[in-house]
């Protein structure tokens, strides 16, 4: 389904090149406005790092989308002849090589297509994923020493430990992040995690997980393991088989109790580490993320946290609007505030034992 979603998205793209005012550059603000407290001191970190960009990848803009459109024009009659072609091909092909060999022509009409939609994209591509690399370090770099790689070498599969990580077949990772907070060392990634199903005749994936991995490690060491995790039923029956020495947690705000199931085999340390205030960031993690209930561990020197995502993170505008990079630097600047804000609740950064 996803990939038929994308297949359609992909097309009106192409639709949309045909519209010739889209090649007109148009006057934008580039003034950053600080309204949250997190925001202070911003506005001079823009003007000295990311507004004299904003012409030159306007400039770049308009050229990708010049390119894109013009090889919008050869593609685009293929595309339309195939489908109408279609009957005829395909009694062609029955003639000569039978019906059970359709699924080849069908893979080979697939693969065309394919190639047609990376000829048109391919400027658009490369021009937002030179945003990602030229201009999300010079928003990170506000913060200190953070470091923004578009690919990474990390892996779920490092988290098992927690008990949270799906069984997954295919995994395909980006984005990375990482730097320092009040020397807590802070380490996320965005990932989709995918899992192999077989039917009779064919196999395919399913997504079971798509959405960031944060890691922040400090200096004190949980004395325990605390696991907050949103399954229940027949999954949450094979993870307290799975931890028999984690016993259940019960929490003291009975909304939370609804929303979470809490295990743990140090009860004091829990309590003191599940404060409501600490429970109402991750809720408010997973408000910016796409509402979905977030999960995370305690262990040893690390609190993992995993958090869903509807759409990507690390993602630019559309290229078919002007880019100032204010939005960017917005989301950025309140998802990081919100990950610094569990360092602080929860004293990390201090080194000593709870």
């Amino acid at each position: 389904m996803s990939f038929i979603f994308s297949v359609v998205v992909s097309f009106f793209s192409v639709l949309r090149l045909f519209n010739p005012y889209l090649l007109k550059s148009k006057p934008i603000g580039n003034s950053f406005e600080e309204i949250e407290p997190y925001e202070k001191g911003f506005e001079n970190h823009y003007k000295k790092y990311l507004r004299d960009k904003v012409v030159k990848f306007e400039e770049e803009r308009i050229k990708a989308l010049k390119m894109a459109r013009r090889n919008a024009f050869i593609a685009l009659p293929i595309m339309l002849i195939i489908p109408f072609g279609a009957p005829y091909l395909f009694s062609i092909w029955i003639a000569n090589f039978g019906n059970d060999s359709l699924d080849f022509l069908f893979f080979g009409i697939l693969i065309i297509y394919s190639f047609l939609f990376w000829f048109v994209t391919s400027s658009m591509t490369l021009y937002q994923e030179s945003i990602k690399s030229d201009i999300f370090p010079n928003i990170l770099n506000f913060f200190g020493d953070f470091q923004y790689n578009h690919e990474t070498q990390k892996s779920a599969g490092s988290f098992e430990y927690s008990g949270l990580i799906p069984n997954f077949n295919r995994e395909t990772s980006e984005d990375h992040i990482s730097g320092k907070y009040k020397g807590v060392s802070i380490d996320l990634f965005e990932t989709e995690l995918e899992q192999k199903r077989r039917t009779n005749k064919s196999s395919y994936y399913v997504t079971v997980f798509k959405g960031i991995l944060i890691t922040l490690s400090m200096n004190k060491k949980f004395t325990g393991k605390t696991v907050v995790r949103k399954d229940r039923g027949v999954i949450g029956n094979w993870f307290r088989k799975t931890f028999s020495s984690l016993k259940n947690v019960k929490l003291e705000d009975p909304n939370f109790e609804k929303m979470f199931e809490i295990y743990s085999d140090d009860q004091v340390e829990a309590r003191y580490l599940l404060t409501v205030t600490f429970m109402e960031r991750l809720n408010e993690l997973a408000e910016i993320f796409g509402g979905k209930t977030i999960q995370c561990c305690f262990f040893k020197t690390e609190l993992f946290i995993m958090v869903p995502l509807k759409k990507d993170m690390f993602e630019p505008g559309s290229i078919f609007e002007p880019e100032d990079f204010i939005d960017d630097s917005k989301s950025l600047l309140k998802e990081l505030n919100l990950i610094f804000s569990i360092v602080d609740i929860l004293k990390l950064n201090m080194r000593t034992n709870l």
